[in-house]
């Protein structure tokens, strides 16, 4: 379909498709263990489910909750081969993450999926604590998941956060929701800086779609949604060899990747699909 909102590709995604089928074998993952945090709910589980696909040995996930980790693992295990590891810890809480990465040792792949909608409200009328509880889960998470997490990665290890398009729209249109996307705009730049930091280790961030789940409910956004396929898929995807060229960007699940593919030296090369001030480069 044609894009909704301004993207650098024609054809716009809202379901799986072939070229992000996680059973393809250019995306295959087998002997490869997998850590996916807020893997107990929504896409964090859909993520799990395609990794299994891809033929990942082992998968390790991380929540808050152990029922919901419980029944990730009864679900995917019933299905597929791959092995299932659950891990109670709050991504905020460094101990408990730390014991959880010393539990699950060597990784592949680190999928950091958990996230936090603060109730919407506008900037001035929001509670403070409410408010900075998105920057706690979705900035201080992943700060502690990465100080954690790399000392015990493998080789070629890769490192997908999820984030959300919404850092790219006009102020105007995310009235109510300012803690959300400013700690995602936070994230966004926080794994840049990793990347920078860590050249051996291949990060990226996505947006992983509109997908019918409670976030999206709690948000009181009216926006197209997408299958939950999608961004359990193009996850896959983006972790594959075939998405190298993504390594310190920002992408979009809704992005046809064949066309990413075909532009992969031009993105490769320049700053686009970087956290920038539109504008600066013109006054230098």
């Amino acid at each position: 379909m044609k894009a909704p909102f301004p993207a650098p590709v024609t054809e716009w995604h809202n379901d799986t498709y072939a070229a992000i089928d996680p059973s393809r074998p250019e995306l295959s993952v087998k002997g490869k263990k997998i850590v996916v945090t807020g893997g107990g709910y929504g896409i964090g589980r859909a993520v799990v489910e395609g990794f299994a696909i891809a033929g990942a040995s082992a998968i390790a996930i991380l929540g808050r909750k152990e029922q919901p980790l419980l029944d990730t693992k009864k679900a995917i295990e019933s299905k597929y081969t791959t092995a299932i590891s659950t891990h109670v810890a709050d991504i905020t809480d460094a101990a408990a993450v730390s014991k959880a990465a010393s539990e699950i040792g060597t990784w592949d792949v680190l999928i950091m999926n958990a996230g936090y909608m603060s109730t919407p409200s506008s900037s001035m009328k929001s509670d403070v604590n409410e408010w900075w509880k998105a920057f706690e889960i979705n900035v201080k998470g992943p700060f502690i998941t990465a100080q954690e997490f790399l000392p015990t990665k493998g080789n070629n290890a890769i490192v997908v956060a999820t984030a959300t398009a919404g850092v790219s729209l006009p102020a105007s249109m995310v009235t109510n929701v300012s803690s959300y996307v400013s700690s995602k705009l936070g994230l966004i730049k926080f794994i840049e800086v990793l990347a920078a930091e860590n050249p051996d280790v291949h990060f990226t961030t996505i947006h992983p779609g509109t997908v019918e789940t409670d976030m999206l409910t709690k948000s009181e956004m009216d926006l197209p949604t997408d299958k939950i396929e999608l961004p359990a898929h193009y996850t896959v995807w983006v972790s594959s060899p075939e998405a190298a060229f993504l390594r310190g960007k920002f992408s979009s699940c809704n992005w046809d990747v064949d066309e990413l593919k075909a532009k992969a030296s031009q993105i490769a090369d320049s700053p686009v699909f970087t956290t920038t001030i539109n504008g600066m480069s013109s006054l230098l």
